[in-house]
């Protein structure tokens, strides 16, 4: 098999496997599964509002999305090194779930105390300079209030404990270089 056809023929036996379990399954087991991805696309929506408020139309609800994919992929094979048995069609009925268990809200609230930080754009000290991003993403985490995990499943446990890594060292870093870039930003309109 050449290296390219061997996805066409997963996809294809997924789609084939998805058409007899649908066929097979109860209309309320297809309702569910629908309802399960139209809440997904909503909390969806909710992220991007909610990045929104905050002044970030496009990076930070992409790199919060990329942080929440990196803990999935991250996730799937510790479960499976656990003995965790994981069936595809499974996962995609479940994905839905597992995205409102994990939900945006802790980078959400990360990023507003962050953003709403009060020497993020005010100079601290009589030098006038301007306090540290990682000192400000390390006060914020002390101030944000982000709940505790609680795990629905063994999955969706391992997801947010990843999840849990990941706004500590990959979001982290996404909003220290948004403070920069925010810094540049005034210190240009300042100048000129």
């Amino acid at each position: 098999m050449k290296s390219a056809t061997w996805i066409a023929y997963a996809a294809r036996a997924l789609v084939v496997r998805f058409w007899d379990l649908a066929k097979k399954a109860d209309s309320l087991d297809i309702l569910l599964i629908l309802l399960g991805y139209i809440l997904m696309h909503i909390t969806f929506l909710l992220l991007f509002s909610r990045s929104r408020k905050l002044g970030s139309n496009f990076w930070l609800p992409l790199a919060i999305l990329t942080s929440s994919l990196l803990a999935l992929l991250l996730a799937l094979p510790i479960a499976m090194s656990l003995k965790i048995p994981i069936d595809p069609v499974a996962l995609t009925e479940a994905l839905p779930f597992l995205v409102c268990t994990v939900g945006f809200d802790k980078p959400v609230r990360l990023a507003r105390a962050v953003f709403t930080h009060p020497h993020l754009t005010t100079p601290v000290g009589p030098g006038g300079a301007m306090k540290p991003a990682p000192k400000i993403i390390t006060e914020s985490f002390a101030n944000s209030k982000v709940g505790g995990l609680r795990e629905v499943c063994a999955l969706a446990a391992l997801i947010l404990g990843l999840d849990c890594v990941l706004l500590c060292t990959y979001l982290s870093a996404v909003l220290g270089i948004m403070i920069e870039c925010l810094g540049s930003f005034l210190y240009m309109h300042c100048v000129s």
